[in-house]
Parts: structure tokens; sequence; C-alpha cells
């Protein structure tokens, strides 16, 4: 399948699952492609056929942007290294979790909860160790017995029985004898937990060299303001700017002939994740709203002294 339509096929299978997901762009993104939300499950998704070909360093942003966004990152492909993905597994890059879209359409249209996850060895499930063990005493089954069965060694038994998961095989073996399941769903969904970036922060003035004149001028205005800065390398926006609960997806752009490009996307992203976006520029234009992001100009900027003014200044505009 090539990339369009892989972009094409997850698009139906999210809005058809009452997600609303956010523009297709014309500008190519590294760090993500999509992002979808429904209700209170707000997802970040990268596309890449091959899901080997995903960088240390695009997961770890992708990781920063989803942990501070309560977001759940996922990466959608065909296949690995060895070949192509199985359907209703999980993968797993650098910490995302990686699926095939079929995988994705079986769970979200057709109801399948996902079970199985590939690691080194092959497949595996997670027991539910509270079931597996109050199911094999109410059936009397010792551990010999229970352990001959399944054909592993007793002191497997007992580390099932605290927590330690089973190879798919294994699983279907002890299922048959319990005649229940025993093995608990994956959530593919569930939101990336809180890292920490503080060392990010902190590289900021390291890295400020390599920043653009004009985004280390904005950045810095912000810091005094108030805000913390993010930077992104990979996203459409530079940066993310934080003051306690509040996040600003953050431009820095010239006013020019390119920025209503730049902030269409910024909008269909802001709609999604339900977080303000702005855009800095380097002088006042005649509009202060470009394709649904508020504009502000570095002089304005300069005027402000309290991080409640940024917030006010970017709803008088929406």
């Amino acid at each position: 399948m090539q990339r369009t339509d892989l972009f094409k096929s997850i698009r139906e299978v999210l809005t058809s699952a009452g997600f609303y997901v956010s523009e297709l762009y014309s500008i190519r993104l590294t760090g993500f492609d999509v992002v979808a939300r429904r209700d209170e499950t707000l997802l970040i998704i990268k596309v890449l056929t091959n899901v080997d070909s995903l960088s240390k360093d695009v997961a770890k942003e992708l990781l920063t942007l989803s942990s501070l966004l309560k977001a759940s990152p996922l990466l959608i492909g065909e296949k690995n290294g060895v070949g192509p993905l199985e359907d209703d597994v999980v993968y797993f890059r650098f910490g995302i979790q990686a699926i095939t879209v079929n995988t994705l359409k079986n769970h979200l249209l057709e109801g399948m909860p996902i079970n199985i996850y590939a690691a080194p060895g092959g497949l595996y499930v997670n027991l539910d160790e509270e079931k597996l063990s109050k199911m094999r005493r109410e059936k009397n089954i010792s551990r010999g017995t229970f352990a001959r069965h399944v054909n592993v060694s007793r002191r497997t038994v007992r580390m099932y029985e605290e927590g330690m998961n089973a190879r798919v095989e294994v699983a279907y073996r002890i299922e048959e004898l319990l005649e229940d399941a025993i093995t608990t769903p994956i959530d593919i969904f569930k939101n990336t937990p809180h890292i920490k970036i503080n060392l990010r922060l902190h590289q900021l003035h390291q890295e400020i060299d390599q920043i653009k004149a004009l985004q280390q001028e904005i950045f810095s205005l912000l810091q005094n303001v108030g805000y913390k800065i993010i930077p992104m390398e990979r996203c459409p926006f530079e940066a993310l700017s934080t003051e306690k609960e509040k996040i600003l997806l953050t431009c820095v752009h010239k006013y020019d002939d390119r920025l209503p490009k730049k902030a269409q996307v910024v909008s269909s992203i802001s709609k999604i994740t339900e977080r303000h976006a702005v855009v800095f520029t380097e002088k006042s234009g005649k509009k202060k709203n470009v394709e649904g992001t508020p504009i502000i100009a570095k002089k304005e900027l300069k005027k402000i002294r309290d991080p409640e003014e940024v917030i006010d200044l970017i709803i008088e505009r929406i």
C-alpha cells in the first residue's frame, strides 16, 4: 500500500469510529502526521510504511509532545525489518506502540480487543495473574499438574501467578485447561505517563545558537513573561510554551506569503488537541488572524508583562 493510501485508510477508520481528524498537510511533517480526538481520547499518530524507520530522536519528541498534551502516541505501518506486521498484534519502537491499519480498524470498528504483543523471542500476552491463581485453586489443580499440562516448570507457573507474561501458545494451553480466558487486553489509547522535560529546558540555552534569530528572540520574550519553552524540532510549531496548566502551540514565522499555509496546519491541530495556537511574527500585518490562527507581532509581545495577557490577546483574535 502506498503511503498516501495508508493515510486515506487511517483517516477513514478514525472518522468512521467517531474521531475528529486533522487535515492532511501539504507541509511534510517529520514528528507526526495525524492528530485525532474522540471525547477524552487524543491520538498523535506517526505513519511509516516500515516502522523500523522511526528514529530515536523522533520517538523522543513524539513522547514528549504526547506527555504534555495528555495524548496517546501511535505508530501505524505495514512492515518492519523482518517482514509484514501481523494484524491484531502490538509492536514497540522506542516505547511507542506500533500497529497495522487493519488492527486499528478491527479494534475501533469491530470491537476486537488486542491481546498479543511482539517482543524478543516471539508473541506474548498479558496474563490476569489474580484470575489465573484463583481459578487454579478453585479447580483444585496443583502447580505440578498445571505445569505438566501447559508444558512449563512449576517455577514458571509461580511466576505467572506473580505477574509474568506468557507466550501465546502457552496462554492457549492455560485457557484450555481452565476453560476460561485469562489474558488482559492491551490499551493502545492510554495516555503517555508524565516524563521529565527539565533537561530539555536546561538545554535550551545550549541549543539556542542553532535556533533562528527570530525564534531566539520570541522564546526569550516568552520566558521573560513567565512561560517555559520546550522546543519542537520536527513539528509544524516550533515549541510548546507552558505556564502552569496552560499550553500554547507556539509558531514563529515571518509575515510572508508562506504564513497562511503554516497557520492553516497549526489551526487544524489546535482544534483537535483543544489547545490554543499562536503565530509570532517579526512585524505587524493587516491581519490579526490567519486561517483561524491568531497572529502576534514581536513588538506587541514586548509590551506584555503577564502570561494571562498572551492568552487574552489570543482569545481576542480567534
